[in-house]
């Protein structure tokens, strides 16, 4: 791939790399209304869609009926009509395996069961008497799901029943209500506008009933021979962890995966479509080799802006889908994200800054098709109260949105049909993932990836095809097209001699001076998350500031390749300042918080296509950008050229009220030097306009805009539009909004 080719695919990046938004269908059919909102999600750049029943769905359409398949397929024939793709979702609502309780309804033996402990055994089948004539028992847990009518919630009387997933039969059951029925309805779209199916956190007992473990038929005996104690499982209830329970925890996932995730798995295959979705937990692993779309669930802000993202237990999100994905060959992942992402536990507090805070978070750690959660059909009434916020057509940047789905495509572009340079594997296993001890990777750009120990016996030589397991330790770990050069193993001893000949640390520090880094910097830089990536010929470094403060340093770089940067968020390439030396060069870089930004080397070939795309923006850019250099940081932009001061304290509010505020100032100019550059500080979205045309929208501060092409000689009107936060108008928040440090009237 030439420079050219790469970077018209980030200037104009293809559908296929376009957010695929959950799209909450949770009110009565409006033909009119629908295709509507498709057509508008496509102007907005938005080319798919999960087809998600939701709450709020009129007890007149039944799940699965011939009511709901008229809205389902003419939703499908919509999409279709507008080149958008469909990812069906096989739950009404959620955890996925019971068919909105029609597998209970069909046969009730197939609800929900697991082990508990009682006093009296009664009619229950126990598997072991226990002390104090105690009982361990099997039984109906009485697990629910989430349904999709009013009355059908958790903790709800008309709460479906939820199905027993680790039963064979029962999941048969499920795939011929749910799958075989959308495949009777819909099967001249599968493979072309449906592309997968989406299952979402299965879960074995159902919702509400946590006084029980999952229990797979046979289990005692697998126990048995296994050399566990069936008394001893009394351990899962009092958290005493002990021989048996370890036998249990992999007995039970080992027949959730062969049950229930393999079935779909090759349902989906045989009908020409991706398995999608995710498991439950985050360090779920072995449940992800079954997705050809390895996936998981970036929610309720468990990964948080406010504290780096590093030291969560769900801070393995997004990376570990991806490299997953990467050692399997398969060429997407995805997340499901920004799901109760709110911020002060208001639920429609999400701000534009977080968005893209979890966008570049998810983007730098590999992540190449984005599930936001959620776009809504309506929120009317309490369907605006289910899982809050929308962060699509009901949320203030709407009618900008564009900006954001272009950036979503162009980090999934880049991050499709790409290798990351990474030689450290941290080795992992299923619900054992090490994330506290290697956030001083991040902290010190060393590149890894998570490699599941169950993948190590598909490692080969990948130089002579040779498939003894010990031979290819020996000479480093290859799988996916990934050489490991070191294997990071803080699970336990037990694994040594698996990776007997390869280079094994046990402590993450121990790798830090050990040659790993993505880049080098002049200082360090603990928030700056660097990705090396080589998209077929194409050498890339990805760059993302993930801290509160700016960053500022310089890069070695070897050799004395060309180079380009491109900023992604504002599609615009430019000139780095560089220093040459004896070995290389040093790039001068500046990574405002909440920034990501590419750098792109090229060979002699691509020295004329480098310096047109640093040229070609001149006409509209500002200042130095005009000879292809960056344009000012923010953080400067709030002076003029002449050194006055920033701007936030020269408007005048004119008006404050519908959660908009306005503000106005006067700008006298003898000469327009077209390099005009401005800033304020203020929450929350603001739009420029410049003598009545529009200059710009900043969806957070500090909010800079370029208004050299719109001034002309004598007065301007530069007028301020900031509109408030959605939680202000769905949940009366009463957040600030508009200028700090404004003049009143």
């Amino acid at each position: 791939m030439s420079v050219k080719h790469l970077t018209e695919g980030l200037q104009n990046p293809s559908e296929e790399f376009s957010p695929i938004p959950f799209w909450f269908f949770n009110d009565k059919p409006d033909k009119d209304r629908i295709k509507k909102q498709l057509a508008d999600y496509v102007e907005k750049g938005v080319n798919g869609l999960v087809l998600h029943p939701r709450i709020g769905i009129p007890r007149e359409i039944p799940y699965l009926s011939d009511a709901c398949f008229q809205v389902i397929k003419y939703v499908v024939e919509t999409a279709a009509e507008l080149h958008m793709k469909v990812v069906l979702y096989d739950e009404g609502m959620y955890p996925s395996g019971s068919a909105h309780g029609m597998v209970v309804a069909t046969n009730p033996e197939f609800a929900a069961r697991g082990i508990t402990i009682t006093g009296e055994p009664g009619k229950d089948r126990a598997l072991t008497e226990l002390p104090d004539d105690r009982y361990l028992v099997l039984r109906k847990t009485g697990g629910t799901i989430r349904g999709i009518h009013f009355g059908e919630d958790d903790g709800e009387d008309g709460a479906p029943a939820a199905a027993d997933i680790l039963n064979p039969e029962a999941v048969k059951l499920f795939i011929r209500l749910t799958h075989d029925r959308y495949y009777e309805e819909l099967k001249e779209y599968f493979g072309n506008t449906i592309i997968g199916f989406f299952t979402d956190e299965p879960c074995a007992l159902g919702r509400n009933a946590e006084g029980f473990r999952e229990w797979a038929e046979g289990m005692e005996r697998e126990i048995e021979e296994a050399g566990g104690k069936l008394a001893d499982l009394e351990g899962l209830f009092t958290g005493e962890e002990n021989v048996t329970t370890g036998i249990y925890r992999k007995l039970i996932k080992k027949h959730l995966r062969e049950t229930f995730y393999k079935a779909l798995h090759d349902w989906c295959e045989d009908h020409g479509i991706w398995l999608m979705g995710h498991p439950a937990e985050s360090d779920d692993v072995e449940e992800e080799l079954y997705f050809h779309v390895p996936g998981q669930d970036l929610i309720m802000r468990r990964v948080s802006p406010e504290s780096g993202g590093l030291l969560e237990f769900d801070s393995v999100q997004a990376k570990l889908a991806a490299d997953i994905a990467r050692h399997l060959g398969r060429r997407r992942n995805s997340n499901e994200c920004f799901g109760v992402c709110c911020r002060e536990q208001i639920p429609w507090y999400f701000t534009g800054r977080d968005m893209k805070w979890y966008l570049n978070w998810m983007g730098i750690r590999g992540v190449n098709l984005f599930i936001p959660h959620a776009f809504y059909y309506s929120v009317e009434g309490k369907r605006k109260e289910e899982r809050p916020p929308d962060v699509g057509p009901n949320n203030i940047w709407w009618k900008h949105y564009r900006q954001f789905s272009d950036y979503m495509k162009r980090i999934s572009y880049l991050m499709t049909d790409s290798v990351n340079g990474a030689r450290v594997a941290v080795l992992c296993d299923n619900n054992r993932i090490p994330y506290r001890e290697i956030a001083c990777f991040y902290e010190n750009q060393i590149e890894f990836n998570y490699l599941p120990a169950a993948l190590l016996t598909k490692c080969r030589r990948e130089t002579s095809g040779e498939t003894d397991f010990q031979e290819t330790l020996k000479s480093g770990l290859y799988i996916g097209g990934y050489r490991y050069e070191a294997v990071l193993n803080v699970l336990g001893a037990e694994y040594d001699e698996m990776l007997s000949g390869v280079a094994v640390y046990h402590k993450a520090e121990e790798l830090l001076g050990e040659g790993f880094r993505a880049v080098h910097t002049a200082r360090p830089c603990p928030a700056l998350r660097a990705v090396h990536l080589y998209k077929e010929e194409t050498e890339i470094f990805l760059l993302s500031n993930e801290g509160s403060e700016s960053i500022h340093t310089e890069l070695q770089l070897s050799g004395d390749r060309g180079l380009v940067c491109y900023d992604l968020w504002k599609n615009r390439f430019y000139s780095p300042d560089v220093v040459r030396g004896a070995d290389g060069k040093s790039l001068e870089i500046e990574l405002m918080p909440c920034e990501m930004m590419a750098v792109i080397l090229g060979g002699r070939e691509d020295a004329a296509d480098m310096e047109e795309l640093t040229t070609q923006y001149a006409a509209e850019l500002p200042g130095e950008a005009k000879a292809g250099k960056r344009p000012e940081s923010p953080e400067l932009a709030g002076k003029l050229r002449d050194g006055a001061p920033g701007w936030s304290g020269l408007f005048t509010r004119e008006s404050k009220k519908d959660n908009q505020a306005v503000y106005s100032y006067i700008l006298y100019k003898e000469k327009v030097t077209g390099d005009e550059v401005f800033a304020v500080d203020g929450e929350e979205m603001a739009e420029c306009y410049c003598n009545d045309s529009f200059a710009g929208v900043s969806f957070f501060a500090p909010h800079r805009f370029e208004i050299g092409s719109f001034l002309k000689e004598g007065k301007n009107e530069i007028r301020l539009i900031f509109t408030g936060n959605a939680a202000n108008k769905y949940d009366n928040a009463g957040l600030f909004y508009g200028i700090k440090g404004r003049q009143e009237n």
